[in-house]
């Protein structure tokens, strides 16, 4: 069982949701205005029903008072100018505007030559913050900066403050989208529940350095354990985020992740370490590193580098089924080019294998490295059309058979196509080499295949006009006839390297192989028919539905195979059907089915359903079904109860294995200026089928404070959820 609760310093982006639960009550009242302002900066206007106008010294004005000075305005009672050090006195019904910042007090200062304006007994509201508060004392230095003292400060509605800090000293600046307090404590429903000696937190959504939320829990692998992250905001282009991750039964964890953004790339570097494990007395850590970018015109690259210490490490320090059920771990550093006719990849690829139970034969190879070419010549009607692919590429790995493969395959095409139809003839041929090392004695080290391929793609387009709830559609019908021919090449002699047999899907009916890979080329002599029909809006031309069926028709058995794999010898195929549905704005459906027609059974079976009226409101239902290997039902929802309540939950049942891989329940509540989140949660941790539990509760203070971070967590597993915290 874990318990997870989390409380935060600030975030490095704030008021991430509005404040439109708090309605029309935070206002500012409008400024008295001047009847003849001067505009001219730095010169001060003055207005009053009396004055007593002196050239030195003393000028006294009553009634009705305004001063206009830059963009601020004061209204006094009675205000008293003094000519000699250029300052103001007011008392009486003290007001302050000045870009969105709103002050009243007792009485007041204004220094005019610093700009400066101090009111004591003050109240202040911000209004792009939507916050507000008291202070003994508030200065007011130019348009953007405001400090009090013996302060308190909200962004609740004034009256309603359901949570509220108070400090020493208060310091808001505009101008630099940001706030700071020193000895504050902060209290929520009248409970003082936090306190530190600083705080900053951002007056926007602008990021800015500063502690994230902190995290606190136990584990039964790690005992007691609390994270303190702090973020870095180095640069518009350049953050960072630092973190200690202190665990009882095991030692402190240092946790790091950098993050970049130029003209030529973008990516992440992220690490952790526990220099000493006391449960396994030794060292742990992992690394990840991403990188997409561009060194050149049309030339980019794309490099993954994920590596852990050993097997048992996301065991043993994760918290997400999706993190502990990872399998292997990828190495790979991609550069391509796109041209307007020729594409190449150059790869370098590794993997860690995290599963131990995994054989060394079974695990992938390296590809050090892997040179892919591919041409686009564009079609034209009745003319022939010559492209070709090739791949050089040199496997590894321990205890196996090794090698250089080189994978050659050039085609021709003399397409036909109008609006009504098309015909594509395609002739290829493949030819396949290698060169390896590690066979068994008296096998062939450069063996090789020539396989020719024929192929014959058709279809035909119907559609007419139809009038559904007085909507415009248009349906079509789209029958689709595709052949197929490659002779039988005996190809037990080849290794296997990176090759496999593709799932079977509406997809497959019209592959020219039904093998991944170069190492095997399928024999084929077949015909697949298939039927597709649309509905779609006649004005905009968006699908609401589509539904395909299709099967493939054998003329003769299948010979080549996988190592250990039966021959084919059925005369057809599954039945393969699929539906897709936008039913409106609210209803998504989509559903696939394999039908064996020889045993009349179902092979293969997926439905999913959303409903989603509005962007709080959404529920998923979905069903997966492969025979003898998989049956889930998986349903979701995010409900409001009421105008502040929500509740959340998922349910990911393994109807085969009769177990649970997650579950989870809880509530949001919003309200205009704070929200909570309590989530319980029991979910698979470990291929071993070991469970943990949990309960996360996160705190939102808007405008001040994102204690914990669950809405991360709901928003991967709700699809269609939306956080509006």
């Amino acid at each position: 069982m874990v318990l997870v609760l989390t409380l935060g310093l600030l975030p490095a982006t704030v008021l991430a949701a509005g404040f439109e639960q708090c309605g029309p009550g935070f206002v500012i009242p409008p400024s008295p205005d001047i009847e003849s302002p001067s505009n001219q900066p730095d010169f001060t206007d003055f207005e009053s029903d009396d004055a007593d106008l002196r050239d030195s010294g003393e000028s006294i004005l009553r009634g009705n008072v305004v001063v206009h000075r830059n963009t601020m305005r004061l209204s006094a009672d009675e205000v008293r100018y003094h000519s000699e050090n250029e300052t103001v006195d007011a008392f009486g019904r003290l007001q302050v505007w000045d870009q969105g910042a709103y002050v009243t007090g007792t009485r007041g200062r204004m220094v005019l030559p610093q700009d400066v304006t101090i009111i004591e007994d003050a109240e202040y509201r911000v209004l792009d913050a939507h916050a507000h508060g008291v202070a003994k004392r508030a200065v007011l230095s130019g348009s953007d900066i405001l400090k009090a003292s013996d302060a308190t400060y909200s962004t609740c509605t004034p009256g309603q403050e359901d949570w509220f800090l108070e400090a020493d000293n208060v310091y808001l600046d505009k101008g630099q989208d940001q706030g700071t307090a020193r000895n504050v404590w902060i209290t929520f429903k009248n409970t003082p529940i936090f306190y530190t000696p600083y705080l900053s937190f951002p007056l926007s959504d602008a990021r800015k350095s500063g502690f994230l939320a902190p995290a606190a829990g136990v584990s039964s692998s790690s005992g007691f354990e609390a994270t303190v992250p702090y973020y870095f905001n180095i640069a518009p282009n350049l953050d960072a985020t630092v973190a200690t991750r202190a665990m009882s039964e095991r030692g402190v964890q240092l946790q790091g992740e950098f993050r970049y953004l130029f003209p030529w790339g973008q990516g992440t570097l992220a690490g952790e370490i526990l220099p000493h494990d006391s449960e396994r007395a030794e060292a742990r850590g992992g690394v990840s590193f991403t990188h997409l970018g561009s060194f050149a015109p049309r030339w980019h690259t794309n490099l993954r580098f994920d590596w852990v210490s050993d097997s048992e490490y996301f065991e043993d320090l994760g918290s997400s089924l999706a993190v502990t059920s990872r399998t292997y771990l990828e190495q790979r550093a991609d550069a391509f080019y796109y041209g307007d006719w020729l594409y190449l990849l150059t790869r370098a690829q590794s993997f860690q294998t995290l599963d131990g139970s995994i054989p060394g034969t079974s695990r992938p190879y390296k590809r050090l490295p892997q040179i892919y070419a591919s041409t686009h010549f564009r079609e034209r009607n009745l003319r022939p059309t010559f492209n070709t692919t090739t791949e050089l590429v040199h496997f590894d790995r321990r205890d196996s058979v090794t090698g250089v493969r080189w994978d050659l395959r050039p085609h021709v095409t003399v397409p036909y196509r109008t609006a009504a139809g098309f015909v594509v003839p395609k002739v290829a041929v493949r030819y396949t080499g290698y060169a390896l090392d590690g066979r068994a004695p008296g096998l062939n080290e450069s063996p090789s295949r020539v396989v020719p391929t024929f192929s014959l793609d058709s279809g035909l387009f119907f559609e007419r006009r139809l009038n559904i709830a007085s909507r415009s559609l248009l349906q079509t019908l789209e029958p689709r006839a595709y052949y197929l021919f490659t002779p039988f090449n005996r190809q037990d002699d080849l290794p296997v390297f990176d090759t496999g047999e593709y799932t079977f899907s509406f997809a497959q009916l019209f592959r020219e192989d039904r093998f991944s890979g170069a190492d095997r080329v399928g024999d084929a002599h077949q015909v697949t028919l298939a039927l597709t029909t649309r509905f779609l809006d006649e004005a905009t031309g968006a699908e609401f539905l589509r539904a395909s069926i299709g099967q493939i028709q054998y003329f003769r058995s299948r010979k080549v195979t996988l190592p250990g794999a039966v021959r084919e010898t059925s005369s057809d195929s599954d039945l393969v059907a699929e539906v897709a549905a936008n039913l409106d704005e609210r209803w998504r459906v989509s559903a696939g089915v394999q039908w064996d027609t020889g045993a009349s059974r179902t092979d293969r079976n997926t439905v999913a359903v959303r409903y989603q009226p509005d962007s709080r409101r959404v529920v998923n239902a979905a069903y997966r079904f492969v025979r003898d290997r998989v049956e889930q039902t998986d349903v979701s929802f995010a409900w409001p109860v009421s105008r502040y309540w929500r509740a959340v939950g998922r349910w990911n049942y393994s109807l085969d294995a009769k177990a649970t891989l997650e579950t989870f329940a809880g509530f949001e509540y919003e309200s205009c200026c704070w929200g909570l989140r309590l989530v319980a949660r029991r979910y698979l941790s470990s291929l071993g089928g070991e469970y943990s539990s949990g309960v996360f509760m996160q705190l939102v203070l808007k405008g001040l404070s994102d204690f914990g971070g669950a809405g991360e967590f709901l928003s991967r597993s709700i699809p269609g959820y939306r956080d509006e915290f």
